[in-house]
């Protein structure tokens, strides 16, 4: 069996385990309609008591906090997936992917990927009804700004992977590793624009996170939908550099998980 082949079968076994629970699936569809729906109620409220938010306009902070909910419903399983790796380490479950010929970490990789492909089957419906039931189609982006949303929508699928892959990898050296996950969670809904829009922020801290990765993971993708970027090569070539420094570190430290895991005899 080819490489590619391996890493297909947990792409395709992540889409099955996920859909063997069908009322979860509907469930987790619902769910996160209603929770969509009283996000949009709160920006309503806060626009017509005469409130605003830097720059964005009623429709375009509604079609910014829309398009958070959509990217954390559907590619940011990576946090999940973190701690799964958490677990796995800890229990010693990793063991067979080390006796045998295929790459745990892209496993992981992959069965993201398949979890991002169910969660997209099921939000984007609700996320093209509300936006048509709130007549924000001037929002809608060109056919070029979907493509560019859509690349660095993969684009941040894959931060996820890294950094909380990487945050994951700490349980080799200490024994509550989830509390690295955590750390970067807080550090990371700070500085990706989920609370609010980066370029809101003052020059210089605007300047240090636009330098950082975790732009990549919500606000990029979201200027590119509303047609506010400048500099999409820049872009692509910062996001470039970094997920090539952290696969690197990643393999590094994952080499020496390994020695450290099989050192102690788990």
């Amino acid at each position: 069996m080819s490489k590619f082949k391996k890493y297909a079968v947990a792409y395709r076994s992540a889409l099955s385990t996920f859909l063997q629970y069908r009322l979860n699936v509907v469930l987790f569809a619902i769910g996160h309609c209603v929770s969509l729906s009283g996000l949009v109620f709160v920006w309503l409220s806060v626009y017509r008591n005469g409130e605003t938010l830097g720059s964005y306009t009623l429709s375009g902070i509604l079609t910014y906090y829309i398009l958070i909910a959509f990217l954390r419903l559907t590619i940011a399983d990576g946090v999940s997936m973190g701690f799964q790796v958490v677990e796995e380490i800890k229990d010693g479950r990793i063991v067979p992917y080390l006796l045998k010929p295929i790459s745990y970490p892209l496993t992981m990789l992959a069965d993201s990927l398949g979890r991002a492909t169910i969660n997209l089957s099921l939000v984007t419906p609700c996320i093209v009804a509300i936006i048509y039931g709130l007549t924000l189609q001037q929002y809608l982006p060109s056919a070029k700004q979907l493509s560019l949303f859509f690349l660095f929508m993969m684009i941040s699928l894959i931060f996820y992977y890294l950094l909380y892959f990487l945050s994951a990898l700490a349980t080799f050296w200490v024994d509550r590793g989830s509390n690295f996950i955590y750390g970067v969670i807080v550090i990371s809904n700070f500085l990706n624009g989920s609370i609010v829009p980066l370029d809101i922020f003052p020059d210089w801290l605007s300047t240090i996170s636009t330098a950082l990765p975790f732009q990549f993971l919500m606000f990029t993708p979201i200027q590119f939908w509303m047609g506010r970027v400048t500099n999409p090569l820049q872009l692509s070539l910062i996001a470039g550099i970094w997920i090539l420094f952290l696969s690197f570190i990643l393999s590094f430290v994952w080499r020496l998980g390994i020695k450290k895991f099989e050192a102690v005899g788990q």
